[in-house]
Order: structure tokens, then C-alpha cells, then sequence
């Protein structure tokens, strides 16, 4: 019979085994399990450009056949796996034909080449408390037409997992490993990642620890990163509106690169803990939170430990006030410091007033708070900006009044049944008073801040569509003082269109724009006015896709046009950046036609790889059998 199973129905008891099997020994009927079949063969016609790298042309046959089935039965092992081959032929223009045709046939330089890919799975006791998984895949960049890429490269991951859960489901634990090997022309890189869980709850607690590690080497240079995380979560939360939330972070990342090595270990330490009672108006709050950071190769390290505690009461709806206090002890390599600080504070939100559609608020708030630190102090310009610390300084009280009173107002239209516009604005007016006992005149300081927000929202929805867009622009100017300004312009689009049955756009696009100019600095010595220096930064970013089905009125034609912008790599540490997909600018249309079993598609892309304009047009022609 099947091994203990959670939540699974019993299986009927299997057949009674073949004379031969069981003359084997082993009992079992491995030869009883269907097996379901699958494949393809494909034609590929690929032609490809850039700026700065030579034309190329080729032409890729593949044959792919896919199967699964299980083992024994259902519940002990389900397998799968496809297995492709394909016959390549390549060639290649001289070192400069940007301007040429890739179909160019001068001076062209030839080559042929046969890959195998594919992957492989296998679950074991998949429907039980403890599932094991075995998985095996390679790839390869030729025949993926997803990749914008022109450097050939090859992908090989296998990896396996455990989990599992005893019969009362007191616990779970979990643990998986995977090596991922990616190798081309001149370079080979591994990256191996373990990562273990474990869960449990009992009466009023939840706890998690999570256990990771991963390592990444770049032979060829012999580069390599490692990073590992141990974190663990608790929470008790008890049912009188008391809860305490604790976790403890340990990471280290070691890197050996061609830059500068580097092995940082950080040990964080966080418990929140929160009291509010139903229908009470009273919420308090507390937090210890500490901190340790060792640099090995910089033989420097910093701890630090803090206590902030805190109140709000909620007078009314529109009254609130609060308290908080915080205390804090540093240790930077041998050096101390300790601090406390405290504000109390109040405010008061209107309610809403409404005049022929228009609605009106008004808000206002102050704090009032004061802090003392003790030991080296780092709030002179000329220290901090060195990133020093100044023994003789001593210790310093600070004490600041913060002060803010603003109003906003908004309107909304319906332009039809199912869309309506939004306009709001509205201005802030913040000030700021700080009075120390450091003898900079810099740290003697009153700021005062203008606030102009101005925005307009239209929204739509409707049968088979829904819209949004908004446009916003935030000024932030410094009154007196050094003249400081924030300007903010943003644009946002999003939505999903079907024009009719067979024609949709759907997609989000962000514009943004913004422009700041740094405060005028007084030189010393009679030098003059140092005026604050303006930047202005723009940018892009989103994605647009239109689809239309049956074109030319032709069944099962299919057109797609895709518009990708301003696309982010993300480096994460244990990780080398990976190759296939680095593209800032993309416009990719693609044609399909699907004639029973047989698929025809062509492809054509623009896009932006490094910086570099690249074109790639691929012809297809694929046939598929089998289930």
C-alpha cells in the first residue's frame, strides 16, 4: 500500500503482478503505465544586425519528442522529460557589414554545428507528506527566439528538493539544491544555491527559520561570490490586541572579484511588539532593535542597540495626539556614543467640506522634541562630510519644533457612464526650528518649506475595457535660506482595451521628469555666493502590447506588437548578471498562423542590448504530433 499520505484518498490496491515480475522479486507491474507522447519538428530561419558587430544568417532544424508517465502507480513517481536535437548552419559577415544585408553572401564566413537540449523530472511520492523532486534541463540560446542576445550560450541546471511533514502537521521542514552552469565562447560560470526551511505554530506563536546559501564562480577570470542568510521569524500574538513580532537577520557576503574583495558579515536584530485593544482609543508601541556589522578586510566593525517606545490617542476623528522616546548606543571600532531623544506632538484633520462638487480639507500638526547625545558627535559639516568622527566635539543637545499647516481641494467630473475625471491640488507649508549646543552656526538652523501639489486622474470602466491615467506635478521650494527646489513631473498610463472580438491593447507606460537645484552655500573668507547647482533627470519605462486575432479575416492569424521600455537588471550578490535578457528599448512584432498542427510564425524585433541598436528577424515553421 502507498506510504502515509496528508490529505490524499486511498488508492485501490494495485493488480496483482505478472508471473514475471514477480519471478524478479520485485512484485510491482512496471510495464502497466501509459506513457503519453508529444513532439515537433521545426525549420528556423534566423538573420540578425548590430552596430559595430558583423551580420550573421541561420538556418536551425529541430526535433523535439516529449513523454510522461508514472511509476508503478500514480501516487509513488511521475517522470516526464523532452528530449531535442538540433542541426545548425551558420554564417557570418567581415568585421564591418552594418550597412549590408544579412543576407549578404560576400566574404561570409560558414559554419555547422549539432546541440542536443532538453529536461528531465522526476516526483517521487508526489501526493505525500514528504514529495521528492529530481529535476535535470539544458538549453540553448540559438534556439530560443525570446533572447536578445548575439552571444551563443549554453545553460545546464539540475537540482533536487525534499519536504516534508510528520501525520499531526506539527511542523514542515524543506530543503533543495541547484547548480546552474551557463558556458559559451570564452567564458563558464556555476552558481550553486541551497535553501532549507522550516515552519511551526503552536498556541498563540508562529516561527520560521529559513536557511540559504549560494556561490557563484567565473572561471575564467577566476572570480567569486558567496552569500549566506539564516533568518528567523516569531511572532506571538496573543487574541487581547497584544502581538510581538521578532526576527534575527545573520547574512555574510564574501566576493573575490577583479574590483576589490570584500567579506562583510551583518547580524540584525528586530522585536516590534504592539497593544491596542479593541475599541480602546489608546495604541502603544515599542521596539528593540540592535545591530552588528564586521568588515573583515576594512578591520573595522560597528554595534548598535536601540529602545524606542511610543503612544497615540486618538481624541476624536479628527484630534490626535503623540508621544515617543528613543535610546540608542553606538560602538564604531572602539569609539561610543550614546543618545536619547523624545517629541510629543499633535494634530488635527478637518472634516470634509463640500460646495457644488467641490471638496475641501484642511490639516495641521506640530512636534515639539529634544535629543542629547554624549561621546563623539559626527553633526559638524566639515566632520561628517568626511566621514570622520571628532572626539573633542563631546556631547550635544539638539532641540527641534516642527510645525505644518496645509489644505487641499478636488473635484471630479463624470464624463460618461463609465468615466469620470478627478482634478485635486493643494499647497503645505512646513517649518522647521533647530537650536543646538554645537558651536557650528550650520546646525542653528530655521527652514521653511512650500508644498504645491497639482494632479488629474481619469479613470474608465466599461464592458471589455478599463483605463487609467494620471498626471502629477509636485514643487517643493525652500523659502529664504539657501533656495532650494524639488520639482516633480509624473505621468502614468495603464490599461486594457478590446476594440472588438478580435482587436485588444492593453499595457502600462510611466513618464517622469524631475528637476532639482541644490541650496546656495555662503563661502567663507569673503568669497562670495556659491550658487546651488541644477540637475534635471528624465525617464521611461513600460510596456505596450497590441493583439489582434484573424487578420486579413484569415482564422487563426494571429499579429502581436510589443513596446518595452527602460527594462532594470537586478545584481544580487551570490550572482553574476546574466546574459540572456539585458534590453533597455524593444519593439517586437510577431505573425502566427496555426493550420491544424501545423504553426508558421514570423518575427521581427528592434530593441537595444548594451547600449548597442540591434535587428533580428526570424522566419518559423513548426510541425507538432502526438498527444
Amino acid at each position: 500500500m502507498p506510504p502515509d499520505a496528508a490529505a490524499a484518498p486511498a488508492e485501490p490496491a494495485a493488480p496483482a503482478a505478472p508471473a514475471d515480475a514477480a519471478a524478479s522479486g520485485l512484485g510491482l507491474n512496471w510495464r502497466g503505465a501509459p506513457i503519453s507522447v508529444s513532439g515537433l519538428v521545426s525549420y528556423d530561419l534566423r538573420a540578425s544586425s548590430a552596430s559595430g558587430e558583423t551580420n550573421s544568417l541561420s538556418q536551425l532544424i529541430t526535433t523535439s519528442l516529449s513523454a510522461r508517465s508514472y511509476i508503478y502507480q500514480p501516487w509513488f513517481a511521475t517522470v516526464s522529460g523532452t528530449l531535442a536535437v538540433t542541426a545548425g548552419k551558420s554564417r557570418g559577415g567581415g568585421e564591418d557589414l552594418t550597412s549590408q544585408s544579412p543576407f549578404a553572401t560576400q566574404d561570409q564566413l560558414a559554419s555547422k554545428d549539432r546541440f542536443i537540449t532538453g529536461n528531465a523530472r522526476l516526483d517521487l511520492f508526489p501526493r505525500s507528506r514528504f514529495p521528492f523532486e529530481v529535476h535535470v534541463e539544458r538549453t540553448d540560446s540559438r534556439v530560443d527566439s525570446a533572447l536578445a542576445s548575439s552571444l551563443d550560450f549554453r545553460t545546464q541546471t539540475v537540482g533536487v528538493s525534499q519536504r516534508y511533514q510528520p501525520v499531526n502537521g506539527a511542523y514542515t521542514v524543506s530543503g533543495s539544491f541547484e547548480r546552474r552552469q551557463q558556458s559559451g565562447t570564452g567564458f563558464r560560470d556555476v552558481q550553486d544555491t541551497l535553501m532549507a526551511d522550516f515552519t511551526t505554530q503552536w498556541k498563540h506563536n508562529d516561527l520560521s527559520l529559513g536557511l540559504s546559501q549560494s556561490q557563484a564562480r567565473r572561471f575564467t577570470t577566476e572570480e567569486r561570490t558567496e552569500f549566506r542568510s539564516l533568518v528567523a521569524r516569531h511572532q506571538y500574538a496573543p487574541s487581547n490586541g497584544a502581538s510581538v513580532n521578532t526576527t534575527v537577520n545573520w547574512t555574510q557576503t564574501q566576493e573575490n572579484v577583479v574590483t576589490a574583495p570584500s567579506d562583510l558579515s551583518v547580524l540584525q536584530w528586530s522585536s516590534i511588539g504592539l497593544w491596542h485593544p479593541d475599541g480602546s482609543k489608546l495604541t502603544l508601541t515599542g521596539s528593540v532593535r540592535g545591530l552588528t556589522l564586521r568588515d573583515a578586510f576594512a578591520d573595522n566593525g560597528l554595534d548598535t542597540l536601540s529602545l524606542t517606545l511610543g503612544a497615540n490617542y486618538e481624541l476624536n476623528r479628527n484630534a490626535r495626539f503623540t508621544a515617543n522616546a528613543t535610546a540608542t548606543t553606538t560602538d564604531s571600532n572602539g569609539t561610543a556614543a550614546r543618545g536619547f531623544g523624545g517629541s510629543v506632538g499633535a494634530s488635527w484633520q478637518s472634516d470634509t467640506v463640500e460646495f457644488k462638487g467641490l471638496r475641501y480639507d484642511w490639516f495641521t500638526s506640530g512636534t515639539i522634541g529634544g535629543s542629547t547625545t554624549s561621546g563623539p558627535s559626527t553633526s559638524s559639516s566639515s566632520a561628517s562630510s568626511a566621514g570622520a568622527i571628532d572626539p573633542s566635539l563631546g556631547s550635544e543637545t539638539q532641540t527641534t519644533l516642527n510645525a505644518q499647516l496645509g489644505h487641499t481641494l478636488s473635484r471630479s467630473w463624470p464624463i460618461t457612464s463609465q468615466s469620470v475625471l478627478v482634478l485635486n491640488g493643494g499647497q503645505t507649508l512646513a517649518a522647521t526650528q533647530n537650536h543646538s549646543s554645537h558651536p557650528d552656526p550650520a546646525v542653528q538652523d530655521s527652514v521653511r518649506t512650500l508644498l504645491n501639489t497639482i494632479g488629474a486622474t481619469w479613470s474608465a470602466n466599461g464592458d471589455n475595457r478599463s483605463a487609467y491615467a494620471r498626471a502629477s506635478y509636485n514643487d517643493s521650494i525652500e523659502l529664504g535660506g539657501g533656495h532650494a527646489r524639488f520639482q516633480l513631473f509624473n505621468f502614468q498610463l495603464s490599461g486594457n482595451f478590446e476594440f472588438d472580438r478580435n482587436r485588444s491593447l492593453g499595457g502600462d507606460l510611466t513618464l517622469q521628469r524631475v528637476t532639482q537645484r541644490a541650496g546656495d552655500l555662503l563661502q567663507p573668507a569673503g568669497l562670495g555666493l556659491l550658487v546651488g547647482e541644477r540637475t534635471t533627470t528624465t525617464g521611461a519605462s513600460g510596456e505596450i502590447t497590441y493583439r489582434q486575432q484573424r487578420v486579413f479575416g484569415v482564422p487563426r492569424l494571429r499579429f502581436t506588437s510589443r513596446l518595452k521600455l527602460a527594462q532594470d537588471v537586478l545584481k544580487q550578490p551570490g550572482t553574476f548578471a546574466t546574459i540572456p535578457d539585458r534590453e533597455t528599448r524593444l519593439w517586437e512584432n510577431r505573425l502566427d498562423w496555426l493550420i491544424g498542427r501545423l504553426e508558421t510564425q514570423l518575427l521581427f524585433r528592434l530593441s537595444e542590448v548594451d547600449g548597442k541598436r540591434r535587428n533580428f528577424l526570424m522566419f518559423r515553421v513548426q510541425r507538432t504530433f502526438g498527444d
